[in-house]
């Protein structure tokens, strides 16, 4: 193919936006294909062959997609169920200090002098 055609420019030029790291050459649309093959457990050396073919194409980009998708939200189920399972195995600490104005009880003791202020302006008092 000829240096002047659009899908030649389009596969080998340099993309102008995007996210490249300090000192790494800039990203060709073809290396951005190769990773989302690879994401996709696609060939990439031979993903030219494949899409001559519409129907072998779209069989196999069809497969890739949905094996990605499956992985992806089998990744995040299992990020969210490690999160729970951290958050609800952590145990929560038994509160250190009550209000000496209304016996509520707070974990923290800039809690309690935050609560113990907000009990004064609703006009409780020290019990006698």
């Amino acid at each position: 193919m000829k240096d002047h055609r659009l899908p030649k420019i389009a596969l080998y030029g340099e993309i102008r936006s995007g996210h490249r790291y300090r000192g790494a050459p800039n990203k060709r649309y073809k290396d951005c294909l190769k990773k989302t093959f690879a994401a996709c457990n696609i060939d990439h050396q031979n993903w030219s062959e494949y899409a001559a073919d519409r129907s072998a194409w779209r069989l196999i980009s069809s497969n890739g997609v949905t094996l990605f998708e499956e992985t992806r939200r089998d990744t995040i189920k299992d990020k969210r169920s490690r999160r729970k399972a951290r958050a609800a195995s952590a145990v929560s600490p038994e509160p250190a200090f009550s209000c000496r104005l209304c016996s509520r009880a707070c974990r923290s003791r800039i809690g309690l002098f935050s609560h113990e202020r907000s009990c004064r302006q609703r006009g409780h008092s020290l019990p006698s």
